[in-house]
Parts: structure tokens; C-alpha cells; sequence
């Protein structure tokens, strides 16, 4: 918990980041998954 409070930033800036990584890696398995189907 107290370090947390000491560096509340740079692990804002992580979990952001990673979450951005997160959808964008949804986004591409969803297209990927479409386009199997798609040629099934």
C-alpha cells in the first residue's frame, strides 16, 4: 500500500499501457477469428 502512494504514477502509466496493449490484442484475435469463420 505505501508504495503505491510513493510512485502512483509510473504505475498508472504501466497498468495504461498494458491495457492498451490488452484491447489491441482483443481487437486482433476478434479480426482474426472473423476472417476463419468467414473463409469456413
Amino acid at each position: 500500500m505505501a508504495d503505491t502512494k510513493k510512485k502512483p504514477a509510473s504505475k498508472s502509466g504501466k497498468s495504461k499501457k498494458q491495457a492498451i496493449k490488452n484491447s489491441r490484442q482483443a481487437k486482433e484475435t476478434k479480426r482474426e477469428s472473423r476472417k476463419t469463420t468467414d473463409e469456413g
